[in-house]
């Protein structure tokens, strides 16, 4: 389970993320969706203990598949040796290495260095070391960027399959409207800091009207 509750943050003097409330619960994928500069990226180092709230509190049960925005990995590791490493770091049976590479689609490049792949091989790198142990809760921040059209199909099916078939809680930050639409029960929209909505996406189209005037109206009050 994920919860925030009343989670605020400030940095000089300054409120960024205003009095936050969210919960994911176990088999559910539930979108995080707001503007550049919306407070997505604070709200998640708080939810992972990264960074303490100003104000109220955040519970995650742990452990937790984290996929940051911007991955980075060991360049002079393989594939496989860089995941045996994550492996250990998280106390997970080394077994689990071979799963988690097929699973984020990296068959073939085991033995690759990882400072010789492309952008979306990276990013299928990060998702399998936030497979490893298949932890109860993952927390998401943009699966699918960089990845080509039908890795981005497979990638999504598996966010789902985490929540559906294995019972994890899911949260996925992303700016992809259709992405939201295809993957999440549910969606939290968050604007200035503030959650201004919450959504069951029926389509992108949809999905598009209402974020839009959900956003256009924080911004007027």
């Amino acid at each position: 389970m994920i919860e925030a509750v009343g989670l605020c943050r400030h940095f000089g003097g300054r409120q960024v993320v205003s009095d936050v409330s969210l919960t994911v619960v176990p088999g559910e994928v539930v979108g995080f969706l707001g503007p550049n500069g919306a407070g997505k990226t604070t709200v998640i180092r708080m939810l992972l203990g990264l960074l303490r709230p100003s104000e109220g509190r955040a519970a995650i049960e742990r452990p937790v598949g984290y996929l940051p925005e911007v991955f980075a990995a060991y360049d002079a590791l393989s594939v496989e040796s860089y995941l045996r490493f994550m492996a250990r770091m998280k106390a997970v049976p080394p077994a689990d290495v071979p799963r988690v590479i097929g699973e984020a689609g990296l068959d073939g490049l085991a033995r690759r260095p990882v400072g010789r792949l492309s952008k979306g091989q990276r990013q299928r790198l990060g998702i399998a070391q936030a497979l490893l142990g298949s932890p109860p809760t993952y927390l998401l921040d943009e699966p699918t960027l960089g990845l080509d059209p039908a890795q981005v199909v497979d990638t999504r099916t598996l966010v789902k399959s985490l929540a559906h078939e294995r019972g994890a809680a899911v949260l996925l930050s992303t700016h992809l409207l259709a992405e939201a639409a295809a993957v999440c029960d549910r969606v939290v929209v968050i604007a200035r800091g503030r959650i201004v909505g919450e959504e069951r996406p029926r389509d992108a189209a949809d999905l598009e009207a209402r974020f839009l005037r959900l956003v256009g109206e924080s911004e007027l009050t």
